[in-house]
């Protein structure tokens, strides 16, 4: 029963998290002591600590194998239902096409973090968390990525000034941001980047 529930809900090779498993008549303890049994029985796979997968079964796969990026983004980033975290650092600045460098541990903002900043492994993909100074929703989660992003601009952008303005200019005309929901993460909004968005002419690119 429990198998079938896991395989319809989840599938193969996808993170699944104990803690958010709930049926009806089944309390933690035995939910625990089921998920020990199918480990044991290699119907099911441990990854991290109250993380685990199902393994793909199909023959021609030797090895079944949980994209550790899959966990991460999961844990820390999103789920089907909200946005709680988001990807900042040279990742996002790789994607903004301000660098071509990609790091060898992703920097994130999430939530699901209390610290100023601690760096972790989850499988064998390092990341540095750190929390957020207001919440994260899945409204506000990419104007604060990209205020992040101004932010650290000058850090990780191979451009000149004046092509990393013009790069940032383009992005916000793309995302259409609102003066309105840049008005709701203020208080995110440090004095530097405050500067930055005016003098690089970006929240010009804001829609009133």
């Amino acid at each position: 029963m429990l198998k079938e529930y896991l395989e319809k809900t989840y599938g193969c090779n996808e993170p699944i998290f104990i803690k958010e498993i709930r049926l009806e008549g089944v309390n933690d303890n035995s939910l625990r002591q089921s998920f020990n049994r199918m480990v044991k029985a290699g119907e099911l796979v441990h990854f991290d600590t109250g993380v685990y997968y199902l393994p793909n079964s199909s023959r021609l796969l030797a090895n079944s194998y949980l994209d550790p990026m899959k966990v991460i983004m999961r844990k820390y980033i999103r789920n089907s239902e909200e946005t709680y975290g988001y990807f900042s650092g040279a990742s996002f600045a790789n994607q903004l096409g301000l660098t071509t460098q990609m790091p060898a541990v992703f920097e994130i903002v999430s939530n699901r973090e209390a610290t100023k900043g601690r760096t972790l492994t989850v499988g064998t993909q390092k990341i540095r968390l750190k929390c957020s100074m207001i919440p994260i929703t899945t409204e506000n989660a990419g104007l604060l990525q990209f205020l992040n992003a101004i932010s650290q601009a000058e850090k990780y952008s191979e451009l000149t000034e004046e092509e990393t303005a013009r790069v940032l200019r383009d992005y916000a005309r793309q995302q259409n941001y609102s003066r309105e929901l840049l008005s709701f993460v203020f208080p995110a909004l440090t004095g530097n980047t405050a500067k930055k968005l005016i003098e690089w002419g970006i929240i010009y690119e804001f829609a009133s």
